[in-house]
C-alpha cells in the first residue's frame, strides 16, 4: 500500500547535512525527471533519503519524530537550497498527495514531487557481507591508493582500485601515467585468491560522508545482480561493479634501480610548487635532475622564463635526469605522513618509484614524461 501522508519533524542541521550528501549521487543529465529527485521515506523510525543515477546510488537514514509513515520523491536541487537557508532549530515535514510541505519558524514552503512509485530500487539493506573495511583502512585506501585511479570513464577499468588477497591484501589503482601500489591491513576475509574492483569514486564518498566517525563497513559483492554495497551504521552506498579485467600491476613495478635519492618531504614538495609557475605554462613538466649534489628541479616556458631550484638529497648510483608531470608528484607528496622520502629509478624512459621512507608498504609509480 503506496502512503502518501508522511509528517514528521528533525532538527534543521541533521536534514540538511544528508540530503546534501544524497544530492551528489543525483543525475545530472537525468533522462528521467524523477532521477533528479531525492526519495524520503520513513522507515524504522528513522527518515531514510534515497538518492540514484542509475550507476551509484545512497541510502543515509537519519533520527526524526515520525508522526506519519509515507514516501516521497521531491527535486534535489530545490530541496538542498531551501533547507539549507532554514533557520537552526525543528524542521516539519508533511505529504498531502505530490506535495512536500516544509515548515520552519514563520517558513512555509511547498515542493512538488513525483510519487515514490516511479523511483527505481535502491538497496538499504546489506544481507550478507563479502568482506569489511576498519575505518582506518578506508582513510588509507582514500588518502594513499584512490588518488591515482582514473576519472573518465574512457577506460572503466581504470576508474577502480583492485583488491588483492592472498598472503596479503593489496589495494592498487593506476590511471595509466601513475599507480598507488598499497598493502594493507584492517581488512577481513573469508578465503584468500580473491579480487575485487571497488569504484574508487564510492570510496572516496564513503569515507567522506563518514567524516570522524570509527565504524566497520560491510562490504558486499553481488556477482549475479552486478552491484557492490558499502554499508556502515547508517549510510549504504551502492554502485554497479565495474566489467574487466585490471591490468597487471608487477608489469609496471620496477624490480631494481640504477639511481637512488633520500630527501626531505617538505623540501621536494616546495620546489615542486615553486617550479609548477613555470611548469603550468609549458604541459605540466618539471625536470628533475640526480647526481652527486642532490636534486636540481627546472621548469620552462617558452613565453615566460625559467626556473631551477636545488634540493638537497643523499643520491646513490647514475647521474640522470627525468620529467615528470609536477601534478603527479604533488599528489604523492601529499598523500605521505612520513618527513622523507626515497625515489628511485632506472633512467630517464623509466618509471620513477616514490616512497615514504617510514612505509614500505606503500609504493607510488609515476610514468615519466618524454621530452
Amino acid at each position: 500500500m503506496l502512503l502518501l501522508s508522511m509528517k514528521l519533524s528533525i532538527l534543521q542541521e541533521d536534514l540538511a547535512g544528508n540530503i546534501t550528501l544524497a544530492s551528489r549521487f543525483v543525475s545530472t543529465r537525468a533522462q528521467l525527471p524523477v532521477l533528479s529527485n531525492i526519495l524520503l521515506k520513513t522507515q524504522n523510525g528513522k527518515l531514510s533519503l534515497s538518492a540514484t543515477n542509475l550507476e551509484t546510488g545512497i541510502n543515509v537514514s537519519t533520527g526524526a519524530k515520525i508522526e506519519k509513515e509515507g514516501t516521497i520523491t521531491v527535486p534535489a536541487k530545490i530541496l538542498v537550497d531551501l533547507v539549507n537557508h532554514l533557520p537552526a532549530g525543528k524542521v516539519s515535514l508533511e505529504v498531502d498527495k505530490d506535495q512536500l510541505k516544509i515548515s520552519c519558524n514563520s517558513i512555509s514552503a511547498n515542493i512538488s514531487g513525483i510519487p515514490a512509485t516511479e523511483f527505481p530500487n535502491v538497496p538499504d539493506l546489506v544481507k550478507e557481507a563479502t568482506f569489511s573495511l576498519k575505518r582506518e583502512t578506508l582513510d588509507t585506501l582514500t588518502d594513499n591508493v584512490a588518488f591515482s585511479a582514473a576519472t573518465e570513464d574512457t577506460r572503466p577499468i581504470l576508474t577502480g582500485i583492485n583488491l588483492i588477497v592472498g598472503e596479503k591484501v593489496i589495494a592498487v589503482a593506476t590511471d595509466g601515467f601513475r599507480m598507488s601500489y598499497k598493502e594493507l591491513d584492517g581488512v577481513n576475509f573469508d578465503k584468500n585468491g580473491s579480487k575485487f574492483l571497488l569504484p574508487a569514486r564510492v570510496v572516496e564518498e564513503l569515507n567522506r560522508a563518514l567524516g570522524a566517525k570509527t565504524e566497520d563497513v560491510k562490504v558486499a559483492v553481488l556477482q549475479k545482480e552486478g552491484q557492490i554495497i558499502f554499508q556502515s551504521e547508517n549510510i549504504i552506498l551502492t554502485s554497479r561493479l565495474i566489467d574487466g579485467e585490471f591490468p597487471d600491476y608487477n608489469r609496471v613495478m620496477p624490480k631494481a634501480w640504477t639511481t637512488k635519492a633520500s630527501l626531505g618531504k617538505d623540501e621536494l614538495l616546495q620546489a615542486v610548487k615553486a617550479t609548477s609557475v613555470f611548469a603550468r605554462e609549458s604541459a605540466s613538466i618539471v625536470r628533475i635532475k640526480f647526481d652527486s649534489n642532490g636534486l636540481t628541479l627546472t621548469s620552462e616556458s617558452s613565453q615566460y622564463g625559467k626556473e631551477e631550484i636545488q634540493v638537497e638529497a643523499k643520491t646513490e648510483g647514475d647521474e640522470v635526469q627525468i620529467a615528470f608531470n609536477y601534478k603527479y608528484l604533488l599528489d604523492f607528496l601529499n598523500s605521505i605522513d612520513g618527513d622523507s622520502i626515497v625515489i628511485e629509478t632506472q633512467g630517464p624512459t623509466t618509471p620513477g618509484v616514490f616512497q615514504d621512507s617510514k612505509d614500505p608498504t606503500y609504493k607510488h609509480i609515476i610514468m615519466p614524461v618524454r621530452v
